[in-house]
Parts: C-alpha cells; sequence; structure tokens
C-alpha cells in the first residue's frame, strides 16, 4: 500500500488531500497528486518484471530488481531513463523521479513518482537510446506543466506510432541500426507489433 498519510496540508495557498492507493488492486495508471504524477501496478511474478535503466553517458545501467525487500530508487531531473515492458521509449523530466519496486508472494509491486516541486514537472521529453551504440535519438520535448502531464502522456502515445511507422525515425544517426518497434503506456493501444515488442524487451 502506497499512502500519503491521514492528515491534510497546504501546498502553493490549496488544500492537498491526503493520497492512499493500493499497490495490489491491479489498477495501472496515472494520477495527478499536488505537485506529483504518480503511477502504480504490479506484475505476476511469472512475468517478465519492470526494469528500470538509466543513461548515464553512452552507457544505460540497470537499476537491481527487488528480491527479499523493497528497492526505493531516485532517478535525478535531467537524466533519461526508460522501465521496459511498462513504456519503450526513454524519459527525462525536469524534476526527481522515484521508482519503487517491492516484492510479494505472486507478484512485484510497483510506483513511479514524478515531482515534488511547485509546478513540476514542467518539462517531460521523449527519445530513444541506440541498442547498438548508445546514442541518444528522435527526442521531443514537451511542456508538462499546467496540468498538463497527461496530455503529454497522450501524445507519447503518437509519437510512438509515428516511431513505428518510420523506419528515417527509426535509424540510429550514429551507427546507422535500424531501432526495432517500440510501445506506449497503453497496453490496450498496442499494434500486433508493438504489443509483441513489449512482451519481448528483456
Amino acid at each position: 500500500m502506497v499512502s500519503a498519510g491521514t492528515n491534510t496540508e497546504y501546498r502553493s495557498g490549496e488544500l492537498l488531500l491526503s493520497y492512499t492507493r493500493s499497490m495490489v488492486d491491479g489498477t495501472d495508471g496515472w494520477r495527478m497528486v499536488g505537485d506529483y504524477a504518480i503511477w502504480s501496478g504490479n506484475r505476476a511474478n511469472e512475468n517478465s518484471p519492470y526494469l528500470l535503466h538509466e543513461l548515464v553517458g553512452d552507457k544505460v545501467l540497470r537499476v537491481p530488481i527487488a528480491t527479499a525487500r523493497a528497492i526505493l530508487h531516485p532517478v535525478k531531473g535531467g537524466t533519461w531513463f526508460e522501465v521496459r515492458h511498462l513504456f519503450g521509449f526513454w524519459m527525462m523530466s525536469d524534476v526527481d523521479t522515484v521508482w519503487l519496486d517491492a516484492p510479494g508472494v505472486d507478484a512485484h509491486y510497483y510506483t513511479l513518482c514524478v515531482g515534488g516541486a511547485d509546478s513540476r514537472p514542467g518539462q517531460i521529453s521523449f527519445g530513444w537510446v541506440c541498442p547498438n551504440c548508445g546514442s541518444l535519438f528522435n527526442t521531443t520535448k514537451l511542456q508538462a506543466d499546467k496540468g498538463r502531464f497527461e496530455s503529454c502522456l497522450e501524445a507519447s502515445q503518437q509519437i510512438v506510432e509515428d516511431f513505428n511507422a518510420s523506419e528515417v525515425k527509426r535509424t540510429c544517426p550514429g551507427c546507422g541500426n535500424i531501432h526495432p518497434a517500440s510501445y506506449g503506456f497503453y497496453p490496450q493501444r498496442d499494434s500486433d507489433l508493438s504489443g509483441a515488442r513489449r512482451q519481448d524487451t528483456q
């Protein structure tokens, strides 16, 4: 269970009610709460786990998977990251992101929390990392302030579909490697191609 407590508080002149959300109820998705965009969900142990990676220079670094106890991992603002099986592109925010991976008996339970500063996230960037040479390419920056984070997520779906439809957009300018198909935040909107890629990525 993820809980923000039982008390109310004031932030930016507005009353913010406490936030409680179960990690085991199966309701994957995003919620905007105060200065945070929060996603939570779970994945059965027989499925491949969600995998958090960060891009440091041209190196892809994998964050360990939780085993005996939960892992809480911060991703600094301005750092590119991906969560394989959850979304198939790379993402960067102008504010810190927190990743929680909590193992359970039958499943892993996850929370991704972006924000924590007034009017942030303000900008969200999307792009891809070449699996051959590690180059970041085909990036797009979108405004996410004034409650537009969810519209950024919606826009990312179209960005993915355009990426999949164009071999030119999927071609790494650094080495010429053609990136495989990608997938967005919404499994229910996967094509056969992007759905297969969501399952196949390691």
